[in-house]
């Protein structure tokens, strides 16, 4: 498995270079249904998670939720840029090079996203501990993200 973290300015370079960014409709209503379904799955997992057992490897949905509700964020946020992309790692690119002002880590959107690979492409599962470790930085990006959003469309 890649552990290694890709240079955020190489990144952006080999993404745009490739034409992996496409250009998409800045849709008001499309950027709040993403925001709806990200918002909707955290609660959804949250509320199922008080009832898992710290040993067990259910803790891999968890995580793959949360990742999925942040994906989604970062979705409905490119498209006040009228930006998509082809991959999640351009997608996060695109984000922290282009929008430094957020503060998103990128090495920690890099980690989850190989993390995430490794659950859906390889079967790797995790415990509570790994959960652990990633969850506060999910909390942060996931929030930052919901308030830009939720202020950019106050001025729609």
């Amino acid at each position: 498995m890649k552990t290694t973290i890709d240079d955020l300015d190489m990144t952006y370079r080999v993404c745009m270079s490739t034409g992996k960014f496409k250009e998409k409709t800045h849709d008001v209503e499309l950027i709040k249904s993403l925001k709806f379904v990200a918002e909707k799955g955290l609660a959804f997992i949250k509320s199922k998670s008080r009832d898992i057992p710290k040993e067990s490897t259910d803790w891999t949905f968890v995580f793959r939720d949360y990742y999925e509700s942040l994906r989604g964020l970062i979705e409905a946020y490119l498209l006040f840029d009228g930006i998509e992309a082809d991959s999640h790692q351009c997608k996060n690119a695109y984000l922290c090079f282009k929008h430094p002002e957020l503060d998103l880590d990128w090495a920690f959107l890099e980690t989850i996203r190989l993390k995430r690979n490794a659950i859906n492409y390889r079967g790797h599962l995790l415990k509570y501990d790994d959960w652990k470790t990633l969850k506060m930085k999910f909390e942060l990006h996931i929030s930052a993200l919901k308030k830009e959003i939720e202020q950019k469309l106050e001025k729609e």
